[in-house]
């Protein structure tokens, strides 16, 4: 015997954006990097986006590749940099983890490196919305982005469904989740506290929430809105809130440290987010871990999630008159606050990453 080990299987995540650039489908690239790096020679390849973020990395368990100039353009360069980067690694895998950039760019792996097994997630709610399928780019790709993956996944029922329409094999849900141990533990609501946590974008639809706030305080006069995130739609929404004259009820927060959003989530009396669009909603499922009652949105995958007047509530989409009946609902009624605090303690375990994390490896093990 030669004594020497079997080395490794490679396998390639394509992300078009990592640290400091996180989302849901980021995290999703952070957990099985970290937990399943060991396992596998894992590297990451991401666009720069930023000069001083280096080319290179060695991490603990992966090694991270940023191709591109290091500005916020990186992106659209992405689709056709990652192959050849990932080319260079010779993988046996390669899984793209949302199906824009990422998934552009698995395609066009089949013709720069046709060896590797190709898996993709589908992430992402928000490409489905009308306004985006009006996107002659995103149409010209959006047949291909499906078919040519050798295995689909899906973080939802929804992404599932339309993963589906297009493949005559199978789509697997592998759900985003959440590592229990960053909850933070017991803490005292603050009555009337309201928190909507969400990138500051059109599709989150903060401008219902805020149609609605004038409503809530004429019952609520102590209410507060506490709105947590960054993004375009910011001068917007501080426009329509002065619009309004709620400046005294309503606080942005902007960005914060992922641990201090729990905590702030853990404070509120109710969680909202009345989406327009979304692939899963990790935002509900926190808030749910940390004892808070959800309304969301009948869209995407939401009702994943939620069960209406079971674990939260339902609500429609562009809907201000919904969202305050809602809102009143929840505030008059502690009983039904604590039943769907106490239904969503059990639901909420099946979201835990260590769970999603085995599926994950099932896949690439398949796969290899």
């Amino acid at each position: 015997m030669s004594g020497t080990s079997r080395s490794k299987p490679k396998i390639v995540l394509f992300s078009a954006f990592y640290e400091p650039f996180m989302s849901g489908a980021e995290q999703m690239v952070k957990e099985i990097l970290e937990h399943l790096g060991s396992e596998y020679e894992m590297t990451l390849v991401t666009a720069r986006i930023q000069k001083d973020l280096p080319k290179k990395e060695y991490r603990d368990t992966f090694t991270l590749v940023r191709v591109g100039f290091g500005s916020r353009f990186d992106k659209y360069l992405y689709p056709f940099l990652a192959p050849f980067a990932a080319k260079k690694l010779h993988p046996q895998v390669v899984h793209a983890i949302l199906e824009s950039y990422a998934g552009i760019a698995l395609m066009f792996l089949r013709f720069v490196l046709p060896s590797a097994k190709r898996i993709l997630t589908l992430q992402s709610g928000g490409l489905d919305h009308e306004d985006k399928q009006k996107n002659i780019f995103l149409r010209m790709f959006w047949r291909g982005i499906h078919v040519n993956p050798h295995k689909v996944t899906a973080i939802s029922r929804f992404l599932a469904s339309r993963g589906s329409s297009f493949r005559k094999d199978m789509v697997t849900i592998t759900p985003n989740g959440l590592d229990f141990s960053d909850v933070p533990g017991d803490t005292e609501s603050i009555p009337g506290r309201i928190i909507c946590v969400g990138r500051l974008s059109w599709v989150k639809g903060h401008k219902y929430l805020l149609e609605a706030w004038p409503q809530i305080l004429r019952q609520f006069p102590g209410a507060q809105l506490v709105l947590v995130g960054e993004g375009e739609e910011r001068k917007n929404i501080e426009r329509q809130i002065e619009n309004l004259h709620i400046e005294k009820s309503v606080k942005l927060l902007g960005n914060l440290p992922h641990k201090q959003v729990l905590e702030e989530m853990s404070k509120s009396e109710i969680f909202i987010c009345p989406s327009l669009a979304e692939g899963l909603g990790i935002v509900f499922i926190e808030a749910q871990a940390c004892g808070v009652p959800v309304i969301g949105t009948r869209v995407g995958g939401i009702p994943d999630i939620i069960e209406d007047g079971k674990t939260g509530l339902l609500i429609e989409e562009k809907n201000s008159k919904e969202i305050e009946e809602a809102v009143f609902q929840l505030l008059h009624d502690e009983s039904l606050r604590k039943r769907f605090i106490e239904n969503a303690k059990n639901t909420v375990k099946s979201f835990e990453w260590k769970n999603i994390l085995k599926d994950i490896k099932n896949i690439y093990e398949d796969s290899l």
